[in-house]
């Protein structure tokens, strides 16, 4: 349980970190390597692989929302997206593309409640 509350705030860290890096000057592909360079590295340094995966997934998060949304989404985000992730542990295994697709599912979702909030609909 803690291992997974890890990861879900480890999304959160990449998708904001990658957001702030990107508002300063950075380019969203720049912004992401930097970002998922530290995450293999603190991943590799406390034998935790999957934290190295899903910060980088954060970092789509990030790359994806630094045009369209504020910080708090982002962060909304993160969180959403390292839940996906944790959820899809078991299935797809070994299949590309998993890490941008959960990222993407969840902006969309994220983005996708956001707007319908802010016009009157949900």
């Amino acid at each position: 349980m803690i291992n997974q509350l890890i990861l879900i705030f480890a999304s959160c860290i990449g998708a904001v970190a990658t957001y702030v890096l990107h508002k300063n000057g950075l380019s969203v592909v720049v912004a992401s390597c930097v970002i998922g360079l530290v995450g293999a590295l603190v991943g590799h340094l406390l034998n935790f692989p999957n934290l190295a995966l899903v910060v980088f997934a954060g970092t789509f998060v990030g790359m994806t929302s630094a045009s369209i949304g504020s910080i708090g989404l982002v962060a909304v985000g993160g969180l959403v997206c390292g839940i996906i992730y944790i959820l899809s542990l078991k299935i797809f295994v070994g299949f590309g593309g998993k890490l941008g697709t959960t990222a993407f599912l969840s902006t969309l979702l994220v983005w996708g409640i956001f707007y319908l909030v802010r016009k009157g609909i949900g």
